[in-house]
């Protein structure tokens, strides 16, 4: 599904999911608390494995993928801020799970390239040097066991070199093979930044689009008041890839892109649309191709929607000190946003968007060619309470499944809040939960939570504990019987008292993680926040421990 934006603060908890109507046993992704946990990709160690190891930083945006030809092996990756102890503050990294058992163990590294990665195959990525954070993992495997893991890779001073790559894992994800660069990102301050990178591959056989590999992200330019869903595909295994071609309408601010491939081979992309000028409005979008992603369709309207963002609330994000927002209220960020499935009975949509009432809801739409929407929009459930967001949407053949999180336990619910916030600008409590919902006709619908625990996505885990950062998506992957949802998680953050905090409103609002530091008082209130340095031990006691969980069907 959608990946998005690198260089946030938090940590991936991957759940194995579990059926609806049923809580799942979790099992934690990223074992960032146990030294010689983390390895390369070759069985080695060096610095930034060690690190990582005992970091207890954070990790978000999760991603994951059940292999199609053995459904007990399944990969995830997030944006693993453990490798930023060794690179430098922001310096976050893709990171790369693999497990062999159903999700029950995991074993840790990161995908090879990162500035300090002096193995061979590090050296030879094309981002080693050229980039310092790497993030918005997207991953498939195609139908033959191969493993394809995208990703953007910039630089957060001059030149940022914003770029988007593609890694590649043979023998089920186990042996790493290589890294291609996709579209180059141009490092001036008016030049492009290309992403919120989406891979799907055809795990198709004997078909003339078996093992394509589809790769679709956002391309920012410094000098158009507009972005643009851009798309590219690989037909040699993603050695090389076609020139990149815009498939969307050029006109408005689109994002959010998400790949499906129907039975047939065809290709589904949808997106966001942003209204902010003349012509262009809140809407989801989507676009098809039947020949193998050479040409597509002209856009065509999934539902108009009034958007769930966290600037309804104020600035994109609120947290305490410099960071502080005039409303008092510390938030992470979150947007609407769609995704996309499509099997032998249609194509599917969901997104996240208000209702009449101002509550932010899932919504699922189908239609049978990805063109024709006639078929009415439904909600995947009639709480009434609490917002929904994060939805992802995965088909195995013969039922969808959806993982959304949602605060309907939130007491302070509002639909003027944003989640797990209250009025007063306190934390509310581990009260958003992590739901999959699932349809053999994307009409009808079961939901339950996949977990009996709660987190809140607001705790001060960036920018030097200052601000919160909770990722832009869940990830939700299925084939034959397994079902497989991932997603952030606050659970294991351990809370504390800022020392900088010496009152106003940010202090005691309850989301700040314990620390061992001892501050300089000449540093309170500073621009930066980033003392001490982000390598100081006193980080990796658990105040930014956010992680990533999996809860799979059997």
């Amino acid at each position: 599904m959608m990946r998005r934006a690198a260089g946030l603060i938090a940590s991936v908890v991957l759940l194995v999911a579990a059926p609806a109507g049923a809580a799942g046993a979790e099992t934690r992704v990223t074992n960032d608390s146990t030294a010689g946990s983390y390895t390369r990709y070759d069985g080695q160690s060096d610095a930034t494995m060690t690190a990582c190891s005992t970091g207890r930083r954070s990790q978000n945006e999760p991603t994951v993928a059940v292999d199609p030809t053995n459904a007990m092996i399944m990969t995830a990756g997030s944006n693993d801020y453990c490798a930023e102890i060794e690179n430098g503050s922001g310096n976050v990294w893709a990171g790369y799970y693999r497990s062999t058992d159903g999700g029950q163990t995991w074993s840790n590294s990161l995908v090879p390239g990162y500035p300090e990665d002096g193995s061979t195959a590090g050296s030879a990525s094309p981002a080693h040097g050229s980039c310092a954070a790497a993030g918005d993992p997207t991953q498939s495997f195609d139908g033959a066991g191969h493993l394809y893991y995208g990703f953007i890779c910039f630089n957060r001073v001059k030149p940022t070199n914003g770029s988007i790559y593609l890694a590649r894992y043979d023998d089920h994800g186990e042996d790493y093979v290589r890294t291609v660069r996709v579209e180059r990102g141009t490092p001036s301050v008016w030049g492009l930044f290309q992403d919120k990178i989406n891979i799907a591959v055809d795990q198709g056989s004997g078909t003339p689009t078996a093992g394509n590999v589809y790769v679709a992200w956002a391309r920012y330019s410094g000098q158009a008041a507009n972005n643009n869903i851009f798309f590219t595909r690989s037909t040699d295994g993603g050695r090389t890839f076609s020139k990149p071609t815009r498939i969307t309408g050029g006109q408005a601010e689109e994002q959010f892109a998400d790949i499906a491939i129907g039975p047939d081979g065809a290709v589904y992309v949808t997106y966001r649309e942003i209204a902010h000028q003349k012509s262009t409005e809140n809407r989801i979008r989507i676009v098809s191709s039947t020949d193998g992603g050479q040409s597509f369709s002209a856009p065509r309207t999934v539902a108009p929607i009034v958007p769930f963002e966290s600037t309804d609330f104020g600035p994109d994000t609120c947290g305490d000190g410099p960071f502080a927002c005039d409303s008092g209220l510390t938030y992470a960020r979150f947007s609407s946003l769609s995704a996309v499935a499509a099997d032998a009975t249609g194509v599917h949509v969901v997104w996240n968007a208000r209702n009449d009432a101002g509550q932010a809801k899932v919504f699922a739409r189908n239609s049978p060619d990805g063109l024709t929407w006639t078929d009415p929009a439904v909600t995947l459930d009639a709480a009434t309470t609490g917002h929904q967001f994060f939805p992802d949407i995965a088909s195995n053949g013969s039922t969808l499944s959806v993982v959304f999180q949602d605060s309907r336990g939130d007491g302070a619910y509002s639909p003027d809040l944003p989640p797990g916030v209250t009025a007063a600008g306190t934390n509310s409590g581990n009260v958003v939960n992590t739901f999959v919902a699932t349809s053999t006709d994307g009409t009808a619908w079961a939901e339950a939570p996949v977990t009996a625990n709660g987190t809140n996505p607001n705790w001060e885990v960036r920018s030097g504990m200052r601000s919160p950062f909770f990722g832009d998506y869940n990830y939700v992957s299925s084939t034959g019987s397994r079902v497989a949802a991932v997603w952030t998680d606050t659970r294991d953050l351990v809370p504390g008292t800022d020392p900088r905090e010496t009152g106003g409103d940010d202090d005691g609002d309850g989301f700040d993680g314990a620390q061992t530091c001892t501050w300089d008082p000449n540093d309170i209130d500073a621009p930066s926040y980033i003392t001490p340095t982000i390598a100081d031990a006193c980080l990796s006691v658990g105040g930014l421990d956010q992680n990533i969980y999996v809860a799979a069907s059997p």
